[in-house]
């Protein structure tokens, strides 16, 4: 049950990019505005100044964050208004950059590769998106999970 198809056959090419350096609140924005124009949408992808491919930024990055900092502010015995704590330390999330929280850093397939080694990736690494990068490390595309799991679960239950 091989997949012949490459990664680049198989991935969205629209996707939107934003870089390393940029402050979460802009990347939050960035990550909101591309969850509207496509629910399916697994990532923003993560450039470094000179545009190849340095991660993605999921909304389970920021979840993952939204929870160190509660345990951080707010996760005390008798902590008593927890919620002006926890936000204050949100506060200070703002100065924080997309490459302190981003996952999938330095992960990714090429272009040519089979779309089977994206699956694997996906599925081992749990990945909510991969990458495909050209042979200059930058970014053509991506390959969420939703799309592995349509073209196995279309295998599967024939």
């Amino acid at each position: 049950m091989a997949f012949e198809q490459k990664s680049r056959e198989m991935m969205m090419p629209d996707f939107s990019a934003i870089r390393a350096d940029t402050g979460l609140k802009e990347a939050y924005e960035a990550l909101k505005k591309n969850l509207e124009v496509s629910p399916q949408a697994p990532a923003v992808v993560v450039v470094s100044e000179k545009g190849k491919y340095a991660g993605v930024l999921t909304v389970e990055d920021f979840m993952k964050e939204l929870r160190r900092l509660y345990k951080d502010a707010c996760d005390k015995p008798g902590q008593g208004e927890w919620i002006a704590a926890y936000f204050t330390h949100c506060e200070l999330m703002g100065i924080k950059k997309v490459s302190e929280i981003m996952s999938g850093k330095r992960l990714s397939i090429g272009a040519g590769e089979k779309f089977e080694k994206a699956c694997e990736l996906i599925l081992r690494k749990k990945l909510n998106a991969l990458a495909v990068v050209d042979e200059n490390s930058k970014p053509v595309g991506v390959i969420g999970r939703r799309k592995v799991l349509s073209e196995i679960g279309a295998r599967m239950f024939k």
